[in-house]
């Protein structure tokens, strides 16, 4: 498991990160900071023990994030104020009985005057009498390794609420004392009962608060631990989980719990996946719906339906939402995990171009005239970039720093901008120039182009919230695609070009790990960086039959 680690003298100990959000509460002695993790032993030199009590005391930790996250609002301080108003109930009864005779009126004073000053509102006063209380609750709930400092909110909260329940404690006391048979019903919103679900067969196991949010209220909950996290997921990847996750809860239910959700509804979102329009988005008529509201718009129009490689990217998001509610201890189990369909990946979501398409593709516009150099621009290059160097389109977004045409060995450092991150750590890497592309002129493209800025292709626009490869270029010429291909079975796009290259790589003789690195695939290994010799990688490219598998 995660956090386990095995110390000097051969024990274990888990080692449990503070998120952002409640970090404030874990000071290190003597105001040196805080600390970023919570480290407790497990008390075992057996890895496989080890595991076992690490998932048990992660729980418990996960707990007191709820607990100071939540603080009043929390499944574990409404439980501690019920116990401790029985104690504290029974402590005092046990003190009146057992007063001396004639001393019973003080104690009755006592608790008069004490419930007086609980029913006030001065903080310093509150602290006094109610301070005690919300001591004892960090101790216990804590292990006495959180501190939440006083006249903060939380804390303040935490004392109107203990004295709440204190103030309920000495009525229940005056009571006794005053001999009423039936002492009043308890004031305080702490100890009122509220209805909450309870499992039945079949649901999940809720292990915290967080695990009986509605499933609309839990986005908030994934959102804040996990762009709070060591691994935040990028804006466009949170931005697709938010939309699959928004659909799950719009058609399985909002107010649904999060622990009653079963496999069986992950099924059926599945199933109305493959019903569901395409880039509803998109289209004025379907952008403002509901996902139950699309789906009825699908069986009465006649739009496109998601494609394979959408519908299960959909249901990796919705499966990693679960799993963080797994790994964080709000639930015990994924219910979306195994949700998939032999016909999600029985076949390729793309295949790559034969070499007739590519005939048809390169004698059809834009490329069924001469290109002056002082015409050309992304609308030529990009598919080219696409087919002789496997480059996703979004990488092309190159600085004339990081193209080294005048080299030995002509190359491309494709490497991460502030204006566009790259999918993932092998994308980092060095492509050689492939031989035909300096044939066709692009070395001569890129010296006219450093010569009037810094930028591969100036004419590239951004708009918020997408990358710069999504120009209206690029669509214009899918759209091209397309049209050329109307009964293809797999995507006719520019990022198919990807797939062209890497098939002729797999036909060369250059080694898998090389390949690998061309193409920007993880390799479980280590990998070029920039200001790395590409001479090695350019010489077996070059030397390969990717030039004869790929010309056209």
């Amino acid at each position: 498991m995660s956090y386990v680690y095995r110390r000097a003298n051969g024990l274990f100990e888990i080692r449990y990160p503070i998120p952002a959000d409640v970090v404030s509460y874990f000071p290190k002695p003597k105001g040196k900071g805080v600390r970023s993790h919570i480290i407790k032993s497990l008390g075992t030199r057996d890895q496989k023990e080890a595991n076992k009590a690490a998932v048990e005391r992660a729980k418990e930790i996960e707990a007191v994030f709820s607990a100071l996250r939540d603080g009043v609002a929390s499944d574990e301080f409404k439980a501690f104020c019920r116990i401790a108003f029985e104690q504290e109930t029974a402590i005092i009864t046990d003190s009146f009985l057992n007063a001396e005779f004639g001393k019973e009126l003080r104690v009755g004073e006592r608790l008069a005057e004490t419930r007086s000053a609980l029913n006030g509102t001065d903080v310093e006063q509150l602290e006094a009498v109610a301070g005690w209380l919300v001591d004892h609750f960090l101790s216990t709930t804590t292990n006495n390794c959180a501190t939440v400092p006083k006249d903060t909110p939380a804390r303040n909260a935490m004392l109107m609420a203990a004295a709440s329940v204190l103030s309920d404690v000495y009525t229940q006391g005056l009571a006794t004392v005053r001999g009423m048979t039936i002492p009043p019903k308890p004031k305080s919103p702490y100890l009122l009962t509220e209805p909450a679900d309870a499992p039945a067969v079949g649901d999940n196991i809720p292990l915290t608060s967080e695990g009986h949010k509605s499933l609309e209220q839990y986005w908030e909950v994934y959102e804040t631990i996990k762009q709070a996290s060591s691994s935040p997921v990028q804006a466009k990847t949170l931005a697709r989980r938010q939309t699959a996750w928004n659909e799950f809860h719009q058609l399985t239910g909002s107010s649904l719990s999060l622990f009653k959700v079963q496999k069986s509804h992950i099924w059926a979102y599945r199933d109305a996946l493959t019903k569901a329009p395409a880039r509803s988005g998109s289209i004025i008529e379907l952008r403002d719906l509901s996902f139950p509201e699309k789906l009825k718009k699908a069986d009465e129009g006649n739009y496109a339906r998601l494609d394979r490689g959408t519908i299960a990217d959909r249901l990796r998001q919705i499966q990693a939402v679960f799993q963080l509610a797994v790994d964080r201890g709000h639930l015990a189990n994924n219910p979306a995990r195994g949700v998939t369909e032999s016909s999600l990946t029985s076949k390729p979501h793309r295949k790559a171009y034969t070499t007739e398409e590519l005939q048809i593709i390169f004698s059809s516009e834009p490329y069924d005239k001469a290109w002056q150099l002082e015409e050309q621009n992304d609308t030529f290059w990009v598919p080219l970039l696409g087919l002789f160097m496997g480059a996703r389109a979004s990488e092309l977004y190159l600085r004339m720093e990081d193209v080294f045409e005048d080299d030995e060995h002509p190359h491309i450092c494709v490497v991460d901008y502030k204006e566009r991150s790259l999918k993932n750590r092998a994308s980092e890497r060095i492509i050689p120039i492939h031989p035909q592309l300096v044939e066709l002129g692009f070395l001569d493209y890129c010296r006219r182009m450093r010569a009037k800025g810094d930028e591969l292709f100036p004419e590239w626009e951004f708009r918020k919230g997408q990358k710069p490869s999504e120009s209206a270029s690029r669509r214009r010429f899918n759209r091209h695609l397309k049209r050329l291909f109307p009964d293809r079975d797999f995507p006719a796009d520019t990022h198919t070009f990807r797939h062209t290259f890497e098939n002729a790589l797999s036909a060369s003789v250059i080694s898998e790990r090389i390949a690998r690195r061309l193409a920007g695939r993880s390799l479980g290994g280590g990998l070029p960086h920039r200001g790395d010799p590409p001479d090695l990688l350019a010489r077996r490219f070059q030397s390969s039959s990717v030039h004869a598998a790929t010309s056209l």
